[in-house]
């Protein structure tokens, strides 16, 4: 097995497939080399690529929970696990293909997945779908992240609070 920039991220397993290389790439000079060592390969040979994201984040986790579920439950009259769950059902349904062990097969897994396996970029994709949800179909208004709700602005207040520079 090949290595590039020193990282062997995984090597699958599976019976009858040898010499499968797993790389992680960090700098563009390891891409580089490894369009390099893909240039010495005798074609035809398959490969994929998957990005790499930042595992899900306690502030993202605690967004979801706090500022986009809750509402959604008060509003529904519903707990927060089981608005969770009826959202998880539509927007995280997955299909993935598993190898099997036991058969020496690989075979299609339908499902709900969980959130937990997410990562953050995928959380933030799936809150938004969320989110979305909320303000088109139950006209809840959530806010993002960075955001403040402000219900009326009174500017007569803040008229007749300034004080005289001197």
């Amino acid at each position: 097995m090949m290595q590039v920039d020193g990282y062997r991220l995984l090597q699958v397993l599976i019976p009858n497939i040898s010499d499968m290389d797993f790389y992680v790439i960090r700098s563009k000079d390891k891409a580089e080399e490894l369009c390099r060592l893909i240039m010495q390969k005798r074609l035809p040979f398959k490969i994929a690529i998957q990005e790499v994201y930042p595992t899900r984040s306690l502030e993202s986790n605690d967004y979801y929970w706090g500022v986009v579920i809750t509402p959604i439950a008060e509003a529904t009259g519903q707990k927060p696990l089981e608005v969770h769950e009826g959202y998880k059902k539509i927007f995280n349904f997955r299909y993935d293909l598993r190898y099997n062990r036991r058969t020496k097969k690989m075979q299609w897994h339908v499902g709900t997945g969980s959130t937990t396996a997410l990562d953050e970029r995928e959380i933030w994709d799936y809150i938004m779908k969320v989110r979305a949800d909320a303000e088109l179909e139950l006209h809840i208004t959530i806010m993002m992240p960075n955001e403040t709700f402000i219900r009326e602005l009174n500017f007569d207040y803040e008229k007749s609070h300034k004080t005289k520079r001197v």
